[in-house]
């Protein structure tokens, strides 16, 4: 667990890393070798503890143990990453987290005549939903022109992985939201702002 200065994840982000990191080792293809050179200590102690979901946790933790998949289970491609945030946004919104912020087909329509920008609704949700994973970055839609984007700023200790998480986070959601496919790319632009942008696949 982490103090309210320390910058950190929710519980409720952090537990599939845990488990799934605990399952290779479980299953040996994480030896405990490998385990020791490339945690540390208090990482170790969380692959022996019940991760509770509204407790937050240091972020550098998330990292390392993230990075332990990205290099046993993704191979080192940062799209294993960018898939496992895909994969966090589709359990919330199959738990019915986003019922309310589904649009009728009208809905769906106009977001295609509008080059497919969310509603001020759907903004305001994605970017507070963010204060509930991480206790740091901030977090801010822009409508464009010239193109929609997410600015989140504040965020010199956010690690690549979690932006790569977080790609594939809003792709799915974006994608649900507009009903219309989307693409989003992801790029530090300076040392503390990320900016994601959306683009409708053709």
């Amino acid at each position: 667990m982490a103090g309210a200065s320390v910058p950190s994840i929710k519980g409720s982000a952090l537990s599939s890393v845990v488990e799934d990191v605990r399952a290779l080792r479980d299953s040996g293809r994480i030896s405990a070798d490998r385990l020791e050179a490339s945690l540390e200590a208090h990482d170790l102690a969380l692959l022996e503890t019940k991760i509770q979901p509204a407790l937050w946790y240091p972020i550098q933790s998330y990292t390392r143990l993230t990075r332990l998949l990205l290099e046993v289970a993704g191979r080192g491609d940062p799209q294993y990453v960018v898939d496992r945030g895909a994969r966090a946004a589709q359990r919330l919104w199959e738990s019915g987290l986003y019922v309310q912020l589904e649009h009728g087909e009208e809905k769906a329509a106009k977001a295609r005549r509008a080059g497919g920008a969310l509603t001020e609704r759907d903004a305001k949700m994605i970017t507070t939903l963010s204060g509930a994973i991480f206790n740091f970055t901030r977090w801010a839609y822009r409508a464009g022109p010239p193109e929609a984007m997410i600015e989140v700023s504040e965020a010199s200790e956010w690690p690549e992985v979690s932006v790569w998480a977080a790609r594939g986070f809003l792709e799915y959601v974006v994608s649900r939201l507009r009903r219309v496919e989307t693409r989003v790319e992801a790029e530090r632009v300076a040392r503390d702002r990320v900016e994601f942008r959306f683009h409708i696949r053709s």
